[in-house]
């Protein structure tokens, strides 16, 4: 039998890219927060709520923390 079931990704508000576990070959979490977790772990990063993929954000010195990259330069 195949069922339909409810999985979760986390998903760039940046460019819109998901979040994929190369390593453990995952696409897809039963949970938001194993989504947040594994990404996380693999330098994805939240700003303001929105979550953000490495190449989607950059470190502001003058001001010391992390913000989105803007839109010209994705």
């Amino acid at each position: 039998m195949i069922r339909k079931v409810d999985m979760y990704q986390c998903v760039c508000d940046g460019c819109g890219k998901a979040h994929v576990d190369e390593f453990n070959g995952y696409v897809a979490w039963t949970d938001e927060t194993g989504a947040r977790t594994s990404a996380s772990e693999d330098e994805w990063t939240q700003i303001d709520g929105k979550d953000y993929c490495p190449d989607c954000y950059e470190f502001d010195e003058k001001k010391d923390e992390y913000k989105p990259k803007s839109e010209d330069k994705q």
